[in-house]
């Protein structure tokens, strides 16, 4: 049985799974003569696992088994039959906890930094235009225009593969059925290392795509891409703190995508597996790819 490596910054193969991006964040704060710039890092841990029908088996062997026949989705009920049955769809699944004070941050300025780290997740992730058009600047008009400073160089057309944690991306020619995506996770305030108000987002969303060949779909998986998304945003809300710097800024970023197709995803897009992509390996309970409070998987077959 291959044992994948369980330390993922030692070898060539982890260097494909993990890519970490540090900048350094054009904030300062003022003093006299003095101007202190902070500098955040950006992990960008991701990996994606495509779901074989088989859980006993050996990596890198194709899958032998016997022809399924086709399943035939429900498409007004795509979710069906998956472990994202349940849950809420869309926006209803990013539900803002109650904000309590901590630090210097009264609980008005919680709920604040909650609501638009709410807003950036649904425009990153849940809306049709930036979906299918890969169009950032939604999601830009929210954050710090230092920030946009930064990201908007790494938003050129090929670059999705590098972007791809600013918005999801739908690959060209996919479409998703008309059922909306199904949401569950959680937010919580924490304070980063300057002590400023941090917004921790771990969300899970689970796509349903559209099939133009039903003969191709064997389980309701073969539709579903599931994106998990470990995103902190920090809001600068100082009179310490330049104009350029006032707003919301990414901070740590952690990732995983499961059951999608595995060209696709190495080019920074979403797309369904239609039980073709990927190969065989021993792999969890589907359902833990389905659960936010487990830690971030690291196996993977891209």
């Amino acid at each position: 049985m291959h044992e994948f490596p369980t330390d993922l910054s030692g070898d060539d193969w982890a260097k494909r799974v993990e890519r970490r991006e540090v900048w350094r964040q054009r904030r300062r704060r003022y003093l006299p003569w003095v101007g202190i710039s902070g500098a955040v890092a950006l992990a960008l841990t991701f990996a994606m696992l495509y779901r074989p029908h088989s859980t006993n088996l050996v990596a890198n062997v194709p899958l032998t088994s016997a022809p399924k026949p086709a399943f035939q989705v429900d498409q007004a009920r795509p979710f069906d039959n998956t472990p994202a049955a349940n849950w809420a769809s869309g926006a209803a699944g990013i539900v803002l906890p109650p904000a309590t004070p901590i630090g210097r941050f009264s609980a008005e300025q919680v709920t604040t930094a909650m609501t638009r780290a709410q807003q950036l997740i649904v425009l990153a992730r849940l809306d049709q235009h930036v979906l299918g058009t890969g169009d950032a600047e939604p999601v830009l008009a929210l954050l710090a225009p230092g920030q946009v400073a930064d990201l908007r160089p790494k938003l050129t057309p090929g670059n999705e593969s590098q972007n791809w944690w600013v918005t999801a991306k739908l690959a060209p020619g996919f479409q998703l059925l008309p059922a909306a995506p199904r949401v569950n996770g959680s937010m919580s305030e924490a304070l980063d290392k300057d002590g400023e108000l941090t917004i921790k987002t771990n969300y899970i969303v689970a796509y349903a795509f559209s099939a133009p060949d039903q003969s191709k779909v064997h389980d309701p998986m073969d539709i579903i891409v599931v994106a998990r998304q470990e995103t902190e945003y920090t809001l600068i809300d100082d009179s310490g703190y330049d104009a350029a710097s006032q707003g919301v800024w990414f901070g740590e970023i952690n990732a995983f995508t499961y059951a999608g197709d595995c060209s696709w995803f190495r080019k920074g897009f979403l797309a369904p597996s239609y039980g073709e992509s990927g190969v065989g390996l021993p792999v969890r309970p589907t359902e833990q790819y389905f659960d936010p409070t487990i830690p971030l998987p690291t196996e993977h077959d891209c």
